[in-house]
């Protein structure tokens, strides 16, 4: 099974699963909200009734004089409450109404003492529910039992209750459905990104994924694979070209070593023939030493992941040991260096610097200023400034071709001013991997006759 597509089965059931359970948590949270806030509504509504009740009953019988408790009773009887069943009134502990012929209302000393603790007291018994006042005129103390049952509040409470669970099985069954095929919209673009990625091979690098009308977090995870094709592309290119170059130059002096020793063993020689091949030998197992650790330098990864981490050494420290080593290969050699720039203190010529790959940098530019000018002068400028430390290398001679220019860092290239001088093709290419390597750029440009590298620590 393809990964990728089991994978994407897999969000798409992931993210629709995990909606629905949101969707379903929030709709059953949302209608158990209403259903205790309505609750609370009609608890809230039958207490006003019960109360409204009570006050009226104590105000008719004990504020109205003319009215006493048997006609109370039988207008209690012509006009029922539809709050309460039953009202009761006490004088101090003596009951002195009641609304009913019988008395359901269950009620002790524990009652009163509450009702008159508190002002007003709210309870339930069983299925009905009771309200208590404490009232007081002049020197007599009242208290009012109001209690019934609310028929109307209660079915009203059954019927939203049943509603509400048919809604939300409706709702959950439409949710996860209407979640399912958004999801499947929203991951749509993904499938999309999927088919195309499972084109791509090593063969078909070259092939770009559409960037715009996608959305726009695929739109941007589509540029930044691009990006990244871009980059695996050149790194194959350069892996092929370097495998492919690499061959050929080592090819060429084992081939010459291996014709060298034959050529030996096939004739015979005096001591000074072979004194002579052996020399050649060793040259060419120079040259080919020479070869592979420029090969090892050049495919080499970056040594540290921060240019910050190399230690801190002097630029002019490093140039100067740079020409000492130059002299040893190239004796006759002219080498000048100066200063320029604003500096006050030694802290000022510090870099950050690998320093055997600076020594390698700096070797190589100076050795093709030397033998590339045709008097083997080579000026050196050392530039300090805030922003950025330069050492420039500069030689009379001839400019390479526009084509040329663009071609000299890379592994192997050699322009055709170097058909005399012998070289692998390497060099340059060295000196730009260590200024990428040391966070710098290295750049060349052809001024009034001379030919000038530039490399340039930001």
């Amino acid at each position: 099974m393809n990964p990728i597509k089991k994978n994407s089965s897999s969000l798409r059931i992931r993210f629709a699963f995990g909606f629905g359970l949101l969707f379903t948590f929030f709709l059953a949270a949302a209608l158990i909200f209403i259903y205790i806030s309505f609750a609370k509504f009609r608890k809230d509504e039958f207490y006003d009734r019960l109360k409204e009740k009570a006050v009226t009953t104590y105000k008719l019988l004990i504020e109205v004089d003319r009215l006493d408790s048997s006609l109370l009773r039988a207008i209690e009887k012509n006009t029922p409450s539809s709050a309460a069943r039953q009202v009761m009134v006490f004088k101090d502990s003596i009951n002195i109404y009641n609304s009913s012929d019988t008395n359901k209302m269950v009620y002790n000393r524990t009652l009163f003492d509450s009702i008159k603790a508190r002002g007003e007291y709210f309870t339930r018994q069983e299925e009905n529910e009771a309200l208590g006042l404490y009232m007081q005129k002049k020197s007599d103390r009242y208290t009012i039992l109001a209690y019934g049952y609310d028929r109307a509040g209660f079915r009203k409470m059954n019927f939203l209750k049943w509603v509400m669970i048919i809604v939300y099985c409706v709702g959950v069954v439409i949710g996860w459905i209407v979640t399912y095929f958004f999801v499947k919209k929203i991951i749509r673009p993904l499938d999309s990104l999927k088919n195309n990625l499972n084109t791509i091979n090593y063969n078909s690098l070259d092939i770009r994924l559409p960037e715009t009308g996608q959305g726009e977090e695929v739109d941007s995870l589509s540029a930044n694979f691009n990006q990244m094709l871009v980059r695996l592309d050149e790194a194959f290119s350069f892996q092929k070209d370097f495998v492919h170059y690499a061959s050929h130059e080592l090819r060429t002096p084992l081939a010459a070593m291996v014709g060298l020793t034959e050529s030996s063993l096939n004739n015979a020689k005096t001591n000074e023939q072979f004194q002579e091949v052996l020399k050649q030998l060793l040259n060419q197992q120079k040259g080919l030493t020479d070869i592979t650790n420029s090969l090892l330098l050049l495919s080499g990864n970056k040594i540290v992941t921060h240019v910050q981490e190399y230690p801190s050494s002097r630029i002019d420290e490093l140039v100067f040991r740079s020409i000492e080593i130059m002299k040893e290969i190239i004796p006759d050699s002219e080498i000048q260096v100066d200063i320029e720039g604003g500096w006050s203190n030694e802290n000022d010529l510090l870099i950050h610097a690998n320093e055997p790959l600076i020594l390698i940098a700096f070797n190589n530019l100076m050795k093709n200023a030397i033998q590339y000018s045709p008097d083997k002068k080579v000026n050196i400028v050392i530039r300090i400034e805030e922003a950025e430390k330069e050492v420039r290398f500069s030689n009379a001679g001839k400019d390479f071709a526009k084509d040329e220019r663009e071609k000299i860092f890379t592994p192997f290239y050699r322009a055709t001013n170097s058909s005399t001088v012998k070289g692998h093709g390497l060099g340059l290419a060295l000196v730009k991997q260590i200024a990428q390597l040391h966070e710098a750029s290295v750049e060349y440009n052809y001024d009034h006759s001379r030919n000038t590298f530039r490399f340039i620590f930001n």
